[in-house]
């Protein structure tokens, strides 16, 4: 098996929760989403075999997912659910906006991280600039250094602080 084929099903699998609880959310019948999550999947493997750049693979298999449940509900007409392609757009929607919320979630735990790691100096000049909301020159003269100092300390502590929630993340996403 290719490594790209290793790492697509990995990233497809790492999904598997949220597709189907997209799937189960709208067919309401888990035989029906466990095939549909199926029939996802190999649309994927062909749509690789055709060679197909897929830039964010979660969000190619949810609108597949949702023009095979429209399909479904096509087939099952008389279905005592009817939907319409409205709603599917409001389902991804909500899809969306939660797994930008738990991004979120995820950055601040990797922030929090972070920011313990620092040396107590460092985080002081951070509460005074960001908690205590003190200007460049209040805090400069509580730390006893000249602006410029203080300047410099804050853009390396931010530098430091977004390599170091990149790497946390990353690691998290590797399951490390």
């Amino acid at each position: 098996m290719s490594e790209q084929i290793k790492q697509i099903t990995a990233e497809f699998l790492a999904h598997r929760h949220q597709l189907m609880s997209f799937i189960y959310g709208l067919v309401r019948d888990h035989q029906i989403a466990e095939d549909l999550f199926q029939e996802v999947w190999l649309k994927l493997a062909g749509a690789l075999e055709k060679s197909l750049v897929i830039e964010d693979q979660a969000k190619w298999c949810r609108k597949t997912a949702k023009n095979l449940i429209l399909q479904h509900w096509r087939d099952q007409r008389n279905a005592k659910v009817v939907a319409d392609s409205a709603l599917l757009e409001f389902m991804d929607f909500a899809e969306l906006a939660f797994e930008e919320t738990q991004k979120a979630s995820e950055r601040r735990g990797a922030l929090q991280e972070c920011l313990k790691a620092l040396p107590e100096k460092s985080r002081q000049l951070l509460v005074l600039k960001y908690e205590q909301e003190l200007s460049i020159a209040g805090i400069a003269e509580q730390a006893r250094q000249s602006t410029a100092a203080v300047i410099k300390a804050l853009l390396r502590l931010r530098q430091a602080l977004a390599v170091c929630v990149e790497k946390k993340l990353k690691l998290q996403e590797l399951g490390l």
